[in-house]
């Protein structure tokens, strides 16, 4: 980056989504626009946590069969406190010591609220399919995973260009303060995208380019070790020195 006019000598970053909170220039939290979907999947959590501690299997016991123990409390001796529940049971004509409690589990159709909430969010914020919820879940077309991962990649490359942005003015400011705004400095700021294309497809790809000629060694290395081709060069191994 060459030096350029700037209107202040600092960087400032701001999330890319328009702030209606309160119509400033502010930034806002990258996770405002989904604020509704995250306490309801806060709220559908707490349910399925319920579900599973009262959905525990309990065995209430006639108080009969229930002895005091020393500090006073009833209990039945030998037994885990969490299984057994005192109280008078009637059950027809005859009294029952014992009745066990087994509800029937509901949490598959909470866990797919849940699930539901989950990709609410990330469709707000800009994530893909599977960040916050799970991708087995429901299924999805290769088409539909590819627009959110777009989605999402489009999301994160505005924010990249904000921080760039942000970065080249917090360099031209130190040199501003430090008497080089002048001298010719280069800032160089580079993102590695590798959110369409998995990353170690994208490798095994470049690998398949190296064997069949039409990528370098050097190339490759420079590419995948964060090396300038100058360093790449001077790193390989003496064998590819004499093949290239």
């Amino acid at each position: 980056m060459q030096p350029h006019h700037h209107n202040n000598t600092f960087g400032y970053y701001r999330n890319p989504i328009k702030n209606k909170v309160d119509g400033s220039a502010c930034g806002v939290s990258i996770f405002d626009s989904a604020i509704e979907q995250i306490r309801k999947a806060d709220i559908q959590w707490a349910r399925l946590d319920w579900e599973y501690e009262s959905g525990e299997r309990a065995i209430h016991v006639d108080s009969r069969a229930l002895k005091k123990g020393k500090d006073g409390r009833m209990g039945m001796s030998k037994l885990n406190k969490r299984l057994y529940r005192g109280l008078e049971l009637e059950d027809g004509k005859d009294k029952e010591l014992l009745k066990e409690y087994s509800p029937e589990m509901r949490d598959e159709a909470f866990r797919r609220g849940l699930e539901k909430y989950f990709r609410n969010i990330e469709f707000a914020v800009g994530l893909s399919y599977g960040d916050l919820s799970d991708v087995q879940y429901v299924e999805k077309t290769a088409t539909e995973i590819k627009v959110a991962k777009v989605r999402k990649y489009n999301r994160v490359t505005a924010i990249q260009n904000n921080l760039r942005q942000c970065l080249e003015d917090f360099v031209a400011g130190l040199a501003f303060y430090n008497q080089l705004y002048t001298s010719g400095y280069e800032f160089t700021c580079e993102f590695n995208d590798s959110i369409l294309t998995d990353e170690e497809t994208e490798r095994q790809q470049d690998r398949q380019d190296v064997s069949m000629g039409v990528m370098s060694h050097a190339e490759y290395r420079s590419k995948w070790y964060g090396e300038t081709l100058e360093e790449a060069e001077k790193n390989l191994p003496e064998q590819n020195k004499i093949m290239e």
